[in-house]
């Protein structure tokens, strides 16, 4: 849920630049053709792209504050913690494995994020990695 909280505002600021800024439609008025259906997908593609890129960075930085998560970890009562001890904070070493590590996690249908559901702890490919896990605030 706190990956929804967060998502819906990036994703709709990255469609409108992608739209407003760029003047590109993922939404074409006629698609006629293979060529123009192919195009579109490939325009709803890049906007996911850039909004899961855009994602990891703001968790990078949001990891790294004093709340230790984002504002939908916030909003769910939750914050990421290093693993070494109780309400550690992460540094920045930890960060950065644990947000590239979240490309590996999303890249096979984000079955790295689904792992989760099935570990003890509850944690996904990138917490693992990077030796952090999501608690309770």
């Amino acid at each position: 849920m706190a990956y929804v909280i967060d998502m819906i505002p990036i994703h709709l600021a990255v469609y409108v630049v992608i739209v407003k800024v760029l003047g590109l439609n993922p939404l074409l008025p006629e698609l006629h053709t293979a060529e123009q259906a192919a195009k579109a997908w490939e325009i709803r593609g890049a906007i996911l792209a850039c909004s899961f890129v855009v994602w990891v960075i703001y968790c990078a930085i949001s990891e790294l504050s004093p709340w230790r998560g984002t504002y939908g970890k916030l909003a769910m009562g939750i914050r990421v913690r290093g693993l070494d001890r109780d309400n550690h904070r992460l540094n920045l070493k930890q960060v950065t494995i644990r947000n590239t590590a979240k490309f590996l996690s999303a890249a096979p249908c984000f079955l790295g994020f689904i792992w989760a559901f099935f570990t003890n702890g509850n944690r996904a490919w990138h917490d693992s990695l990077s030796e952090t896990a999501v608690a309770e605030r």
